[in-house]
């Protein structure tokens, strides 16, 4: 309880282009917090953010469209200010998402290499994770580091540990809140064409192309100034979504014909692979993208599941239609978390003992 009365301190309610009046959801003990302005957010960063700063800025273990749309986006607008700024990644980016604009400058997360860079930066942007545990590996790096932390994020229950946070469960995506934050900081002069692809990219991804938390108008505000760039919207729909190999294509049907299974009184849906499969398959990282959303197109399927054999854990991904909440379901079952609608986590158990534990743990929470 204390804590999160200690992040609602240190949040106001009027800033440039943003007014948050604070909303908490009370469940028992547990707060889920909407939205967080840090007290003074853009006139305490401003005098912070200068030139000779050097600048890091983070995305997620395993990045998705969001959190790389949202870092590129950011890194070119700080670099066409005339900022030192880099970005990191604490692992591989899928090969369908090598192709965005600026993917050459991310340097990827090593024990080995990156220390330096890290201790390096004056500031660190978090970009579309709540706790620097997101970062597996790089996160007691990025912990010890002494820089100055900026979270810009769309995830509930952000670490108070962070010293600006712009985080707002409302808006679609990470990338919609870098879009508010170039604005507040007065650097919208500095958008151009592959800032637009990037930012457009990371909206259209997290939202999946437009069909789940985009419905405010205000989304498609920042949709509209980004087209105005002369971004090609076909292009990039192209190229996240058919830009993958014959080996994904043939997995999808063997998933969908041999895997999936249905829980017909939850309303539930899920597939699992095993490592052998995955292997049989060649699974490149980013080959599951999107599959775990095939189920919810059958009309009696509300939640849909995919499970994902790794060395040391099952990767569990989660998405729903309507009020199911699979964030709830994940951090009450799978150590995850994410949105209401969609959610990962992690089950530490073998594959064998994997798929009952899943069954019996959705029954329990939906039934």
């Amino acid at each position: 309880m204390q804590k999160y009365n200690k992040i609602i301190n240190n949040v106001f309610s009027k800033n440039i282009n943003i007014n948050y009046d604070i909303k908490t959801y009370i469940c028992g003990l547990n707060f889920t917090i909407v939205k967080i302005l840090t007290k003074d957010f853009t006139d305490k960063l401003s005098k912070i953010l200068t030139k000779e700063k050097k600048i890091l800025i983070s995305g997620h273990f395993n990045p998705d469209g969001d959190s790389l749309g949202g870092s590129l986006g950011l890194f070119h607008v700080l670099k066409k200010a005339g900022f030192d700024v880099s970005v990191m990644m604490p692992s591989d980016l899928p090969g369908f998402m090598k192709w965005l604009p600026g993917t050459e400058n991310i340097f990827l997360y090593d024990k080995n290499t990156s220390l330096q860079a890290i201790n390096k930066a004056d500031i660190i942007f978090y970009v579309d994770f709540n706790d620097e545990s997101r970062t597996e590996y790089a996160a007691e790096d990025l912990k010890k580091s002494k820089a100055v932390k900026v979270m810009l994020d769309h995830h509930p229950q952000p670490s108070e540990a962070i010293d600006f946070i712009f985080s707002d469960t409302e808006m679609s995506s990470a990338s919609e809140i870098v879009f508010r934050f170039i604005e507040m900081m007065n650097l919208k002069k500095y958008l151009d064409k592959d800032t637009a692809t990037c930012i457009f990219t990371g909206i259209m991804t997290d939202t999946l192309n437009f069909s789940v938390n985009s419905s405010r108008p205000e989304t498609f505000e920042v949709i509209s100034e980004l087209l105005k760039f002369g971004i090609n919207k076909d292009e990039i729909y192209d190229k996240v979504n058919n830009n993958f190999s014959l080996k994904r294509l043939k997995l999808i049907g063997y998933l969908l014909y041999e895997k999936m299974q249905i829980v017909p009184e939850v309303n539930f849906s899920y597939m699992m692979i095993s490592k052998k499969e995955l292997k049989e398959f060649n699974f490149q990282d980013g080959d599951h993208e999107g599959i775990v959303n095939m189920p919810l197109s059958v009309s009696d399927v509300k939640i849909s599941l995919i499970a994902i054999e790794n060395d040391d854990f099952i990767k569990i991904s989660l998405r729903s239609k309507g009020n199911y909440d699979v964030n709830k379901l994940s951090r009450k079952y799978f150590n995850g978390g994410g949105h209401k609608n969609a959610a990962g986590g992690r089950i530490y158990k073998s594959y064998a003992k994997t798929e009952e534990y899943i069954v019996t743990s959705v029954k329990a929470f939906f039934s």
